[in-house]
């Protein structure tokens, strides 16, 4: 709940930037959620066709989604929309194929690719269900400059019918899973379209993850408390049971970039682990020790006495952290192409973010650390923090969502 009231204004404002965005043809700057042109649409509305690309360098997958209304309105089979099971689809997979796989029609170089039916599938969109058609493609030898796309559902009995490409997947433009971003539009009079792909290469898909990793880093708001609660010491050292100011910047910088290296190595490597699968953490476990992360760093803060030292604790639960950047890379749906390039892009773009959060935080707290008011930042920062993670630990750890808001106020912080 907390966190949804703090990433409320960056996720709105991340959807503007996306809609916002006007490269031709390519993923648009935001990587891993959006996909290949400038049109932003919200996805399966009535009167509309779509067809998703998943552009491999090896392969192409190809979905063809068909809403229940246009399916029964075309083939008539006696459905009732609003009561369609993905067994009914499955019943007349063989007409749905018979219609669509005529209107579809993929060129690369003159040469027409081979459409492979895969599977059918109902996805379960509430009032407007659509019927997903998914097949891999044949003759497909590498990845090319344009691919000619015919796409025709629905057109001979509507005129005013359109149908989408949305390209879902590609590395090489840092594009996935996107659903929202429309790459071409086909109409009774523009039918066949031209999808250009030159602007794909794999410094334009290995920089995009350093941005994902910069935005992860920037919206990641228990990666950023878990730096700040690093970070509140990092300007005073522990001396005969009293806190004192580091006496130099030196002595200061010194200490933060060794706590920041040490939280990078743990993170870095436990990332990588689970990006390979050699190690599998559960979610939940790795959510909950994030969470109690920030209150042992925080909680550390508020005594001498502990003979501590702060890069222990970044490289300790850094570990856990890298489990947790690796949920953001599977939620992608990354897979493994490129595996070496994302990790590392994703990794500078973490690290890009961090020191981004440090040289706005570090020169402050550096300037104050000879004032009273430090002791109060410190201590009441760090309870704040403590706070916060207890809030997060009890609901990772026993799964319950605690309301921090009214429930009259419930319906202002959903909108």
């Amino acid at each position: 709940m907390i966190r949804r009231v703090f990433l409320r204004f960056p996720s709105i404002l991340l959807a503007l930037v996306l809609s916002a965005a006007t490269l031709p043809g390519a993923a648009a700057a935001e990587p891993g959620l959006v996909g290949a042109t400038a049109v932003a649409v919200v996805p399966h509305e009535l009167g509309q066709t779509y067809i998703y690309l998943r552009v491999y360098d090896d392969s192409l997958v190809v979905r063809v989604e068909l809403s229940v209304r246009d399916a029964e309105r075309v083939l008539e089979f006696g459905w009732d929309p609003e009561a369609v099971t993905t067994a009914d689809v499955r019943n007349v997979e063989g007409r749905l194929r018979a219609y669509v796989e005529p209107k579809v029609s993929l060129r690369t170089e003159g040469t027409e690719l081979v459409l492979r039916f895969r599977e059918s599938e109902l996805l379960d969109l509430g009032a407007n269900d659509y019927i997903n058609l998914v097949y891999e493609t044949e003759g497909w030898t590498g990845l090319p400059d344009e691919i000619e796309v015919e796409f025709t559902p629905l057109f001979e009995v509507d005129s005013d019918h359109r149908n989408m490409l949305i390209v879902e997947h590609n590395w090489k433009t840092a594009t996935f899973n996107n659903e929202g971003n429309v790459s071409l539009i086909f109409s009774p009079r523009a039918s066949t379209q031209t999808l250009d792909l030159t602007s794909s290469s794999v410094l334009r898909g290995f920089i995009g993850f350093i941005w994902l990793g910069v935005w992860h880093i920037l919206i990641g708001f228990d990666h950023i408390l878990f730096l700040m609660a690093l970070v509140l010491p990092a300007v005073l050292l522990r001396r005969k049971g009293e806190w004192e100011p580091v006496p130099d910047f030196r002595s200061a910088l010194m200490k933060i970039v060794t706590i920041v290296t040490f939280f990078t190595i743990a993170h870095s490597v436990t990332l990588s682990l689970a990006a390979l699968d050699v190690i599998r953490m559960p979610s939940r476990l790795v959510e909950s020790v994030i969470a109690a992360s920030i209150a042992a760093a925080a909680l550390a803060n508020l005594t001498t006495r502990l003979n501590v030292r702060e890069w222990m604790i970044a490289f300790a639960f850094g570990l856990f952290h890298g489990f947790g950047f690796a949920t953001v890379l599977g939620d992608i749906g990354m897979g493994r192409e490129y595996l070496v390039l994302s990790l590392l892009g994703f990794n500078i773009g973490v690290e890009l973010g961090q020191v981004a959060i440090i040289c706005v935080a570090f020169p402050i707290l550096f300037a104050l650390r000879r004032k009273p008011v430090y002791r109060w930042i410190r201590v009441l920062g760090s309870l704040v923090l403590i706070t916060i993670a207890l809030y997060w630990f009890t609901e990772r750890a026993f799964d319950i969502d605690i309301p921090l808001v009214p429930a009259p106020l419930q319906p202002l912080l959903n909108r």
